[in-house]
């Protein structure tokens, strides 16, 4: 399949999270279009699929929160997130916004990691971030058409067969 352009535009709550938020070699211009709200702009993406772009930028705005995050930041002993694991984790991320892969949720951990997990159509994919160049990959797929998986990586590579398969299911 060709490669598509795909020239993304979505309504932000808050401005200063875009900020904080990895956004890697991407240009970005924020504008406002009223009192109340925020636009956010990027430049044309190479993409192999068309993804909704809309999911994508709600990933970096959630990591924006995450990486603002204090320690106890859910009411206990929670670990903030390290700083250089959110970029990292956005970084691949991106990478596989790239290849057209739909947007994960996206959650930090009590001890300290980033989740970036799909969960779809019978198939069930975590990724763990738990520092730069070191996370933790899960793969189920209940049609048994994607080979399990569950080890550590030093990139989301291991994950991106299950990821292509479940953008084509």
């Amino acid at each position: 399949m060709g490669k598509a352009t795909v020239n993304q535009t979505a309504d932000i709550i808050e401005l200063s999270a875009l900020l904080k938020a990895t956004n890697p070699g991407r240009a970005a211009i924020a504008t406002r279009s009223d009192q109340s709200t925020g636009t956010l702009d990027i430049l044309p993406l190479p993409a192999t699929r068309m993804v909704d772009p809309s999911d994508w930028i709600k990933v970096r705005l959630r990591l924006g929160q995450i990486a603002g995050m204090q320690a106890g930041w859910n009411g206990t002993r929670g670990i903030a997130p390290d700083l250089q694991t959110v970029v990292f984790a956005g970084k691949e991320l991106t990478g596989l916004q790239r290849l057209g892969i739909s947007a994960p949720t996206v959650n930090p951990s009590p001890d300290g990691a980033v989740y970036a997990e799909w969960h779809a159509k019978g198939l069930d994919v975590e990724i763990v971030f738990e520092a730069p160049y070191k996370l933790i990959v899960l793969v189920e797929d209940a049609r048994h058409e994607v080979m399990p998986f569950e080890g550590q990586s030093t990139d989301t590579g291991v994950a991106l067969d299950a990821l292509r398969a479940l953008s084509s299911r």
